[in-house]
């Protein structure tokens, strides 16, 4: 029973009185994790707004990237496509420098062309607004040095926030708590509370509603998980 464009909300997972639920709900940006950014007050905006369409880019944009994977880098990309003029700051050695190294490369072919600035070592300390612009203030990590960009728009990638509210509706309820037994998950083992009896449902989660996964680990972890159900 395969159910796309349909929301799963306490009620409808209890009425299907479900033996197991594997939560995969994924996360939200994490742009409200430092407040002087201005995500709040506009100042600034998440990479997921820009490449789902629902923020057009700018035409002088910063795009700050405290993760240095893909996504990062594809919006400097998809941005500077568009038009825009991009610097892509990182608080990391280098843009995109957890890409890996069959990939860094060819964003980097892709970027250089369209004139994309890349700078490593700063990290964002905040955003504010001075008439139709917006600030943002660097610092060197190293040096404590700080600098000034004056832009059209900020684009902020700083990971993922798990989105939780439906695991702790469900944990109580649940015969084994929500919790996951990592010794087995590592040893690849089946989980402990599979050949226990009781009432009720298990619940696991996996993924981003954990905490902030790449593709890769996320896959892994539910083969190693649900391979014994």
């Amino acid at each position: 029973d395969l159910r796309l464009g349909t929301a799963a909300d306490v009620a409808t997972i209890r009425d299907l009185r479900p033996d197991i639920v594997v939560l995969a709900v994924g996360g939200h940006p994490f742009v409200e994790q430092n407040e002087h950014w201005g995500a709040a007050e506009g100042l600034s905006v998440s990479s997921w707004d820009v490449l789902d369409g629902k923020v057009a880019p700018g035409k002088n944009v910063l795009v700050y990237d405290t993760i240095c994977e893909f996504t990062g880098m594809s919006v400097a990309d998809y941005m500077a496509d568009k038009g825009s003029q991009v610097e892509i700051v990182t608080d990391d050695t280098k843009p995109g420098v957890a890409v890996g190294g069959t990939s860094f490369p060819t964003y980097y072919r892709s970027l250089y062309p369209k004139e994309v600035i890349m700078t490593g070592d700063m990290m964002l300390e905040r955003v504010y607004r001075e008439g139709d612009k917006v600030i943002a203030v660097l610092e060197n990590e190293y040096t404590g040095a700080k600098e000034e960009r004056v832009v059209d728009q900020v684009v902020i990638e700083n990971g993922v926030r798990p989105d939780e509210e439906l695991y702790y509706a469900l944990k109580p309820d649940s015969r084994n708590k929500g919790q996951i037994d990592p010794e087995a998950l590592f040893a690849i083992q089946p989980q402990p509370c599979l050949s226990e009896a009781g009432d009720g449902y298990l619940l696991f989660r996996l993924g981003d509603c954990v905490a902030q996964r790449n593709v890769h680990a996320a896959i892994y972890d539910a083969l190693r998980l649900c391979k014994d159900f």
